[in-house]
């Protein structure tokens, strides 16, 4: 082997030896010869310690195979956004959407029943009645109920729009109601069949999940409805008695619209996908824009801080099969954003100086090429050389990304830019190889951290991301489904679809980076949600002449109580203690004295709900909020100077947790007074752990005053009303 002489002809081998203690000798015992000349410039002029060689090379172990480079720096070329283009797009296709409003008619948060007789004024109600006969008759009765008989479904109006038309099957009721002093019996005389047809507004909603992360979700708004359309079965025992054409106005479906706008009041919009995380971090939405395209909803987001405007005419639907019913799309511009103002304020540095105290990072950068991404991060280490010279460095990763069947393959290389031989020098003979390893790493790794791109973990784009960055094997695989923390997601698999009691499911999940964007695809489906809580209770009571009524239209609170123990309960409050202490300072001496007691606090309220026609309410809890407060933990500390006799005391006051509460209801009646379940075994659930309690068609019925729906109890007479 021929001897080197030249330090950058040193440097390509500098990678074999990075936690070696002697680096040269390490490439000597390995062959490689150096002149007398070279290896007097390489004497060590510092040295590190034994605690940082061990966290360094623990650190640069950590990294893998490092290449060490010399010359120009790697640099960056990103591909500008395009005219009109959207940094951030997503699209689902309609069947999914429709799924979705399945699962939220499943659940009655799209209510099933409409009181047309309570909604509208009686000249409405008389115009719905003259407009429909049966046979050659007027039906009998009167409009009474409106009942939504399935899911309504959405459809594509026309290319590049942003609505869309939803279909909602009906049945409309004549019935004859008798008044009695208990409510009311409802006999069906006729009835009709058909659809009402809505041309609705599609809208986009952004919520937070923490303070660096939202979630985005394409929602339908029903406030925002037009060209109202009724159109009845030819099957149907009435029938309309005339039709307007289309372009005319058709009132009979407006006085429908009218009435389902009354009933849903300000709950008005319906999502239609799932939370979709958004890879931008602390940045503001500029504009979005939402359209369909074929069978599919097609979302674009600009953010604040990239030129030009949005043209929703640039999104495509991006699906990479006909399997795949979901998928978004980034551009690097958004990302970069993120990583250089994280460089610019410090953060990256902060990260950095956990290595090295005297460690800068100026900046910061990422891109995405043909099945590649690049980041680069560039630093220094102060006065590290001699005669008070800067370290410069340069940290690059690669990674090449290829799906292979169903597999997707990621292979990274790493290096280190010395910039020129000098650096090269003052690494070798100063604090080595694996400080300017380890810095790099935390750089890369620190990114996503620093960026807040971590926020929403292994969620999405940047979960994906992040989880790349940190892999360290070459089969890379995202999550098939079942949620939890089994990997990287492209939503979030433990969040239900909002309004529903589904969860998501991913499979066929893919992945495609092109020049300058990272497109992430799966078919997404739905399973019964077993992690979460959902509660329906019925609410009903035995009035004046024993029988049991529907407690329509009351407030209820769902409760955890606090005040008093419950018998088994899962909390018990530490007797008090007392501990003394001393200090002293310059100007005194002082007794410090500690008295810690625990206290019970008021019953702590988890939700407050509103019954439906048939008082009915749906409670949700995620998981990771089915937490509560036992008590509180009250530390009273008193401060005595010895000196003077002076004492001064403050009392400090923090929650002692609570594993599982103990639920029970608070109901305020119609007439403003309030009675609760805490004597009724059905109504109190101590020490209470998440699962389901009851379903939107056979809830939980609580009965107050001995009644109890749907049969006899205790002698007294039970009227039922139509859940359906």
């Amino acid at each position: 082997m021929a001897t080197i002489s030249k330090l950058q002809d040193l440097v390509p081998h500098l990678g074999s030896v990075v936690t070696a203690d002697d680096p040269i000798a390490a490439l000597e015992q390995a062959g490689l010869k150096l002149s007398p000349d070279l290896k007097t410039q390489l004497q060590a002029r510092k040295k590190p310690t034994a605690a940082q060689r061990k966290a360094w090379n623990k650190a640069a172990a950590e990294a893998g195979n490092v290449r060490f480079t010399v010359g120009a720096d790697p640099v960056i070329a990103p591909r500008a956004l395009g005219p009109g283009e959207f940094e951030f797009s997503a699209g689902l296709r309609f069947s999914l959407a429709n799924e979705i409003l399945g699962g939220a008619h499943a659940s009655g948060v799209i209510p099933n029943t409409l009181f047309l007789d309570q909604l509208l004024p009686a000249g409405e109600r008389s115009v719905l009645q003259a407009a429909f006969v049966v046979g050659q008759d007027t039906p009998g009765g009167q409009v009474g109920r409106m009942q939504i008989t399935s899911p309504p479904t959405i459809e594509a109006i026309r290319e590049g729009f942003n609505r869309v038309f939803v279909s909602i099957p009906f049945r409309l009721n004549f019935e004859r109601i008798l008044s009695i002093a208990t409510g009311s019996f409802r006999t069906v005389v006729t009835f009709a069949t058909g659809r009402l047809r809505l041309s609705v507004g599609l809208v986009t909603e952004s919520t937070p999940v923490t303070a660096t992360a939202r979630n985005l979700q394409i929602q339908i708004d029903l406030s925002d409805s037009i060209d109202a359309r009724m159109e009845i079965d030819a099957s149907s025992p009435a029938q309309r008695i005339t039709t307007p054409a289309p372009g005319q106005v058709d009132g009979l479906a407006v006085l429908l619209q009218n009435a389902l706008q009354l009933e849903l009041k300000d709950f008005l919009r319906f999502a239609i996908s799932a939370a979709i995380p958004l890879p931008i971090g602390r940045l503001e939405i500029h504009e979005t824009a939402i359209i369909t395209r074929g069978d599919a909803l097609l979302v674009g987001v600009k953010v604040q801080g990239t030129p030009g405007t949005g043209d929703p005419n640039t999104l495509r639907a991006l699906f990479p099969d006909a399997d795949t019913n979901f998928f978004t799309r980034v551009h690097e511009q958004v990302l970069r954003l993120l990583v250089q103002a994280a460089a610019r304020s410090g953060q990256l540095t902060r990260i950095a100086k956990d290595t090295h105290p005297d460690a800068v990072i100026d900046s910061a950068d990422v891109a995405f090429g043909k099945d590649t991404i690049k980041i680069i991060g560039k630093g220094k280490i102060v006065d590290l050389c001699p005669l008070n010279v800067d370290l410069t460095f340069t940290a690059t990763v690669t990674i090449t990304i290829t799906l292979d069947t169903n597999r997707i393959i990621i292979h990274q290389d790493k290096s280190r830019n010395l910039g020129n031989g000098s650096a090269a020098l003052c690494v070798l003979t100063t604090l080595g190889l694996a400080l300017i390893v380890a810095i790099g790493s935390l750089i890369l790794n620190g990114i996503g951290i620093a960026s807040g791109l971590t926020a929403v973990a292994a969620l999405g784009v940047i979960g994906v991301l992040t989880t790349i960055l940190e892999f360290d094997a070459p089969d890379f695989e995202l999550a098939f489904g079942g949620g939890g923390d089994s990997g990287p997601t492209i939503v979030d698999l433990d969040f239900p679809y909002p309004g529903t009691d589904l969860l998501p499911t991913a499979t066929g999940n893919f992945i495609r980076l092109d020049e300058s964007t990272m497109l992430l695809a799966a078919h997404l489906g739905t399973r019964p949600d077993t992690l979460n809580t959902y509660l329906y209770v019925r609410f009903v009571e035995a009035d004046a002449v024993g029988v049991a009524r529907a407690m329509s239209g009351v407030s209820v609170k769902l409760m955890d109580r606090d005040a008093v123990s419950p018998a088994g309960d899962d909390v018990t409050l530490p007797p008090p203690s007392t501990s003394t202490s001393g200090q002293h300072t310059p100007s005194a001496q002082f007794a410090i004295v500690k008295k810690t007691h625990f206290e019970r606090t008021a019953d702590e309220t988890f939700g407050e709900f509103t019954t439906d026609f048939a008082g009915r309410i749906r409670v949700y809890i995620p998981s990771d909020k089915l937490v509560s407060r036992g008590g509180n933990k009250v530390v009273e500390t008193t401060r005595i100077n010895l000196e003077t006799g002076d004492e001064t005391t403050t009392t400090r006051r923090t929650p002692f947790p609570e594993a599982n509460p103990d639920f029970y209801f608070r109901v305020k009646r119609a007439n403003g007074t309030v009675v609760d379940t805490l004597s009724l075994p059905a109504g109190f659930f101590v020490n209470f752990r998440s699962h389901r309690v009851g379903t939107f068609n056979n809830p939980l019925t609580i009965s107050f005053g001995g009644g109890v729906l749907g049969g006899t109890h205790g002698g007294v007479l039970v009227l039922t009303p139509t859940l359906l």
